[in-house]
């Protein structure tokens, strides 16, 4: 268990709605090569947030467009930043595997219970 589970798991639970329902679908789809340490990296892999961005048609020329509780081109919201920070953290604490179970178990709950927890 990592010391920051809990906190992936409040910032899972406070990313906006629709974020949370496509980051799902993104997840659930295996279509994108998940990774941490970089919203996209060109190729290589996205993490969570890039995925989502990716199969909603709102990741362009390198960021979010169009979203804006998302974030912008220029940086992702602060929900955003905050969930991606702990995902990286609780990646390289315990790894990659186990921080996307979190991630996907948290996705299916409703978000003010997640943040309740």
């Amino acid at each position: 268990m990592s010391i920051f589970e809990g906190e992936l798991r409040v910032a899972t639970g406070r990313l906006p709605t629709d974020l949370r329902t496509w980051m799902r679908r993104a997840l659930d789809s295996g279509w994108f090569d998940i990774t941490s340490g970089s919203y996209d990296s060109r190729g290589v892999g996205r993490c969570p947030v890039g995925a989502a961005a990716a199969l909603a048609g709102v990741w362009v020329n390198g960021g979010i467009t169009g979203k804006p509780e998302w974030g912008t081109p220029e940086e992702p919201g602060p929900q955003v930043e905050n969930f991606a920070a702990y995902f990286d953290l609780v990646s390289e604490d315990i790894g990659l595997d186990a921080a996307i179970a979190i991630v996907t178990q948290d996705l299916g709950v409703n978000p003010e219970m997640a943040v309740a927890a």
